[in-house]
């Protein structure tokens, strides 16, 4: 579903990027998407981020790593 160019739509009604690009912002942001479906009830998407201070200190982490 997270995978570049997955769509569910009909041929050239859509391109499949919106879910990877989000992905891959919100993993950048060091946050996580999950999704939870029902078939014929749609799906809810819950991203989580970690706060400020988390993710300063998760960056000093790998800097002082480096």
């Amino acid at each position: 579903m997270f995978d570049p160019f997955f769509s569910t739509k009909p041929v050239g009604e859509g391109i499949g990027l919106g879910l990877a690009t989000a992905q891959s912002i919100v993993a950048s942001a060091s946050g996580t998407i999950t999704v939870e479906s029902q078939p014929g009830a749609g799906a809810t998407f819950t991203v989580t981020l970690p706060s400020a201070g988390a993710r300063d200190r998760a960056l000093q982490e790998q800097v002082s790593r480096a």
